[in-house]
């Protein structure tokens, strides 16, 4: 009797630790699918997404139809996944917005636009601020020396505005990349003097400025310089802990523990193939963080709702056909060493995350046959 009596309760533990086991895939799959994907009518892409309240955020990228692209902005509300798009589409026309960044009351949004010039057209970088009802166009501010060019970056730091970007300049008969930092309060003013010059020189390719986060005191300000990131932080009049490495740096975030930042990384094996980066710099001390996707870039990083925030773009191959895609994929914890997967989709790029109370927010595009719709990633936290 005894040793039937021990058999039916190993039986019933068993079947306890089956329920339980699949309970807690069932809370896995609720939690994988506790997300929605919003797509933002004739938007093509999204390239930046931020705050403004806890209901509402700004974004901005770029709208593609019949061969014709412009730059479009608007705003997002979280609860009800409704959205507008601001009336400013003709300043970027033939062009894209790439950066947006937001005081606490008026908005700076940064991109280029294709102007003509003679028998062609140029790039032009184009700088506009919305405050409240009125848009003031502050291209004209921009120096000309660099144009042609692009803005990708923006942020604000305390009580003045800080750009970023790329340029074209041409020495004889070579053509160079620079990057550009500008700081705007009053009227437009140039930074790039003071810039130092290791992050740039000598001239080469692939230098600009694609991020700039700002915690109050200081900015962080990424790049690329050839084939090395570039890292300096800003504390309004001086630049300190400037760093060089292999890669390139093309997005940062303040958190608690340090300037979050990420991009990509060179396989010394194969020079097209690129690695995951993804980066703590604490004082004069930069970290990384090693991640289990090895290949592919670290598109974005953010932090918000106590939760730190990483997005990826990797490439992934289908064993049965052998097509080529990508698949964006977004990581969140509490720690940077136990962030784990809450978003991934086929043909999907993350450009931009942020935390907000209760939810994780993503903005990018969806890729495909039909060509890219913007949109907008919500994960419940």
């Amino acid at each position: 009797m005894k040793k039937e009596k021990k058999k039916s309760v190993n039986v019933i533990l068993v079947v306890l630790a089956i329920l339980v086991i699949v309970a807690g895939i069932i809370l896995l799959q609720i939690r994988a699918t506790s997300f929605s994907v919003e797509i933002i009518s004739g938007v093509s892409e999204v390239n930046q997404i931020v705050e403004i309240s806890p209901n509402v955020i700004a974004f901005v990228g770029s709208s593609s139809a019949h061969n014709y692209v412009e730059g479009v902005a608007g705003l997002f509300y979280v609860q009800n996944h409704s959205y507008e798009l601001f009336n400013i589409s003709h300043y970027f026309d033939n062009g894209s917005i790439y950066a947006i960044g937001y005081n606490g009351s008026a908005l700076l949004i940064g991109g280029a636009r294709y102007v003509p010039q003679e028998n062609t057209s140029i790039l032009e970088p184009t700088l506009i601020l919305i405050n409240g009802d009125k848009v003031y166009n502050l291209t004209g501010e921009i120096p000309s020396f660099y144009i042609p060019g692009q803005i990708y970056s923006i942020s604000w730091q305390k009580n003045f505005w800080l750009i970023g970007g790329s340029a074209l300049v041409i020495e004889g008969s070579s053509t160079f990349q620079v990057p550009f930092l500008l700081k705007f309060s009053n009227n437009v003013s140039d930074l790039t003097a003071l810039y130092p010059s290791s992050l740039y020189k000598p001239l080469s390719v692939g230098s600009g400025i694609f991020t700039i986060s700002s915690n109050g005191s200081f900015s962080f300000i990424g790049g690329s310089h050839l084939f090395n990131y570039t890292v300096t932080l800003f504390n309004g009049s001086n630049f300190t802990d400037s760093k060089q490495g292999l890669g390139a740096v093309i997005t940062s975030a303040s958190t608690p523990s340090g300037w979050l930042f990420g991009g990509f990384n060179y396989s010394l094996n194969n020079t097209h193939v690129t690695l995951t980066m993804l980066g703590l710099l604490n004082g004069s001390r930069a970290n990384f963080i090693p991640l289990k996707y090895e290949v592919g870039l670290v598109n974005s990083v953010g932090y918000g709702d106590g939760r730190y925030i990483v997005s990826l773009r990797i490439p992934v191959i289908n064993n049965f056909t052998g097509t080529a895609s990508e698949e964006g994929i977004i990581l969140s914890g509490s720690s940077l060493y136990t962030l784990s997967p809450v978003f991934s989709k086929l043909n999907t790029s993350i450009n931009s995350v942020i935390g907000i109370p209760g939810y994780l927010l993503g903005g990018g595009y969806i890729s495909s046959s039909q060509g890219r719709e913007g949109i907008i990633i919500l994960v419940k936290a």
